[in-house]
C-alpha cells in the first residue's frame, strides 16, 4: 500500500533529498566546535580570573606589609628624634652643672689662697709674739740683775719699765690681732664648708629638676605627625657652625645663620603648626651652656610648632 505524495513539486524535492542531511551534519559539527571552543575559553577565563584574584591578593598583602614597614620606620624615626632632643637637653644641663662646678672650684681655690695667706700671717704673728716674749724674759732677767744696784739703776729701771709697758701693749695688740686673724680663719673655713654644702644642694636640686623635666617634656612635645627638620650647632675655631638637614635630605648641609633663618621661615610658612625643629648639640661642640641654650631657645621660640602655641 502506498501513500499519495501531497507535497508541491514532490518530484523535485525527492531529487534533492540528500542535501539537507549533509547540511545538518555540517551545522552540528560547527555547533560542537563552537561549544568546545566556548568550554575551552570559559576554562581559560576561569584560570585567568583565579590568577587575577591571586595577583590582587598578593598586591594587597604587599601593600599592607609596605604600610606596616612605613609605620614602623616612622615610629622609629620619631623615637630617634625624641631621644636626640632629650640627649641635647641633658648635655646642656651637664654643661651648666660643669660650669657651676668650675665656678665653685674657683671660689674654693680663692678661699684656699686666702686661708693660706692668713695662716702665713698668723705664723708671722706667732713668731713675733714669741720674739716679744723672749725679749720680755730677757728684760725680766736684766731687771733682776739690776736689783742689786737699785739706786744707780733706778732711772734705767724706769726706762726699761716703760719699754716693758710698751712691749706689753704691743704684745696685747699682737694677741688681739692673732685672735682676730684666728676668727677670720674660722669664718673662712665655715664659708668654705657652706659653699661645699651649697654645691651639694645644687647637685641634688639638679637631679630633682631633671626627673621633673623628664616627666614634663615627654608627653608635651613630640615629632609624631610633624615636619621634622634637623639643626646641629657647634663651635669650630671660635666661630659658630650650623648644619641643617631638611626632610628628605641625605645629609646635613653647612649653612650660615641668615640662610638657616630664611629656610626655617619658609618651612614654617609652608607647614603651619607642624614644623618640628630637632636641635642637636654634639658632646664636643665647644659651646658653653649659655651659648647652646641661647641658640636653642632662639630657634625653637621663633619656628618650632610647640613654642608657637
Amino acid at each position: 500500500m502506498s501513500f499519495v505524495d501531497l507535497r508541491t513539486n514532490g518530484a523535485a524535492d525527492t531529487s534533492h533529498g540528500g542535501f539537507w542531511p549533509s547540511f545538518t551534519d555540517i551545522m552540528m559539527v560547527v555547533v560542537m566546535i563552537f561549544m568546545f571552543a566556548s568550554v575551552v575559553l570559559i576554562v581559560r577565563n576561569w584560570d585567568l580570573v583565579q590568577e587575577l584574584r591571586n595577583t590582587m591578593e598578593a598586591e594587597r598583602i604587599a601593600a599592607e606589609m609596605a604600610r606596616n614597614v612605613s609605620e614602623t620606620n616612622a615610629t622609629l624615626e620619631e623615637q630617634l628624634a625624641q631621644a636626640q632632643y632629650l640627649l641635647s637637653e641633658l648635655r646642656m644641663k651637664n654643661m651648666q652643672l660643669s660650669e657651676e662646678g668650675e665656678q665653685q672650684r674657683a671660689k674654693l681655690a680663692e678661699n684656699d689662697t686666702t686661708i693660706l695667706a692668713l695662716t702665713n700671717k698668723l705664723s708671722d704673728s706667732e713668731g713675733a709674739l714669741q720674739r716679744e716674749t723672749r725679749q720680755r724674759e730677757q728684760l725680766d732677767e736684766q731687771l733682776q740683775k739690776s736689783m742689786g744696784d737699785l739706786a744707780l739703776l733706778n732711772e734705767q729701771y724706769a726706762q726699761q719699765q716703760q719699754r716693758l709697758t710698751g712691749i706689753t701693749s704691743q704684745l696685747s695688740a699682737l694677741e688681739e690681732s692673732h685672735r682676730k686673724q684666728a676668727d677670720e680663719l674660722n669664718q673662712f673655713k665655715q664659708t668654705n664648708s657652706t659653699q661645699l654644702q651649697e654645691l651639694t644642694s645644687l647637685q641634688e636640686e639638679y637631679d630633682d629638676l631633671k626627673v621633673k623635666y623628664d616627666k614634663l617634656i615627654k608627653p608635651a612635645r613630640t615629632a609624631k605627625g610633624k615636619y621634622v627638620v634637623e639643626v646641629r650647632y657647634e663651635k669650630r675655631d671660635g666661630k659658630g657652625v650650623i648644619y641643617l638637614k631638611d626632610k628628605g635630605d641625605a645629609q646635613a648641609k653647612l649653612v650660615t645663620s641668615k640662610e638657616m633663618h630664611t629656610k626655617l621661615a619658609a618651612l614654617k610658612k609652608a607647614n603651619p603648626g607642624k614644623l618640628y625643629i630637632k636641635i642637636i648639640i654634639p658632646s664636643d661642640s665647644g659651646l658653653s651652656y649659655n651659648e647652646a641654650w641661647k641658640f636653642m631657645k632662639g630657634v625653637l621660640e621663633k619656628y618650632d610648632y610647640y613654642y608657637q602655641m
